[in-house]
């Protein structure tokens, strides 16, 4: 009896513990497809000058695809239906009406209702204001959706990684990558390296070469693709004699951007590849750095494949690849 007793009198104490402990949490992970954002206004605003300003920043289409497709997708839904589900979504734009504002004010509240959530609350007194908040902060918007969604993509990896891979390439060409699992090495050329994930409807794929550092040697869109033409005709022969990969310069031509990343100046360059001397085409990025040091020019670019398909968000999620690539 006295045996039961103590026992009993734990496992009261043990009740009491748990009452008294803070209660923790765990807050769902934010869900929804790359490229898609939520609009939480009415249907009023969203068919008038509110609803005309978002889809004139994010229904642009994107450059250097092969089919026409907008930056990003709208999805316009009522205060009501934002309950649950919709509540959990990645990327939320959410008009919020105070009649007392004397101006518009735009918040970014990271994680508002679920991990790796971006929640961007508009507060205006009426469109007019609303869209003036809009438009001053347009361009910072536009790149806080799209940069969210390429952290996703880097995240989802994570430890899911083809580390043999990243090894060699670190040893090769000295620089550090991370790849997922799924992509493998097909093969080692002259200062040349192929990288691929195929489906049975899509190549994805990445080159990684270098090239000699030069006086002459500068990060110009066309010094780029005038390197690049040389390295992918050399090592990228098509499915016909004679073909080989190059740059698309003549319907779309490059893009190219000039930014610090990962500690060293590089230069992005968004543009179509095809086959010379077959009909095959796509798009690709690459990601160029000088690297003073070993007095080289280090190129690591990523392509897809997938004739008669919408490829937006493969070829960003290559760019999320790439995106992780640095010089040791």
């Amino acid at each position: 009896m006295r045996s039961l007793l103590v026992i009993l009198s734990i496992c009261m104490t043990c009740i009491m513990l748990q009452s008294c402990m803070p209660r923790t949490t765990v807050m769902p992970i934010a869900h929804g497809n790359p490229g898609d954002i939520i609009v939480v206004m009415n249907d009023e605003n969203w068919q008038a000058e509110a609803g005309d300003s978002l889809r004139a920043m994010f229904s642009e289409f994107c450059p250097n695809l092969p089919f026409e497709q907008p930056i990003m997708d709208l999805h316009q839904i009522s205060y009501a239906k934002f309950v649950e589900i919709n509540q959990l979504h990645r990327n939320v734009i959410f008009f919020e009406r105070v009649a007392s504002q004397k101006k518009g004010v735009l918040n970014v509240e990271n994680n508002k209702y679920a991990k790796n959530q971006v929640f961007v609350r508009i507060t205006a007194a009426n469109q007019t204001d609303f869209v003036k908040a809009l438009c001053e902060q347009r361009d910072s918007i536009v790149k806080l959706f799209l940069s969210a969604d390429r952290d996703r993509y880097i995240n989802s990896y994570g430890k899911a990684r083809n580390s043999m891979a990243e090894q060699q390439l670190a040893d090769t060409f000295g620089i550090n990558i991370s790849l997922p699992e799924e992509y493998r090495i097909d093969e080692f050329l002259d200062k040349f390296s192929w990288i691929s994930f195929e489906t049975k409807k899509t190549t994805n794929g990445i080159f990684v070469y270098e090239y000699p550092l030069t006086d002459t040697t500068d990060l110009s869109v066309e010094q780029i693709i005038a390197m690049r033409n040389i390295v992918l005709q050399k090592n990228v022969p098509g499915g016909r004699e004679g073909s080989y990969m190059t740059t698309e310069i003549k319907f779309d031509y490059p893009s190219i951007e000039t930014i610090m990343h990962n500690g060293t100046k590089t230069a992005v360059v968004h543009g179509m590849w095809k086959m010379h001397g077959d009909f095959m085409g796509g798009p690709f990025v690459s990601y160029t750095k000088i690297d003073e040091a070993h007095q080289r020019v280090v190129c690591v670019e990523g392509f897809v494949y997938e004739p008669n398909a919408p490829v937006r968000e493969k070829i960003r999620n290559i760019e999320s690849i790439i995106y992780t690539y640095s010089l040791r």
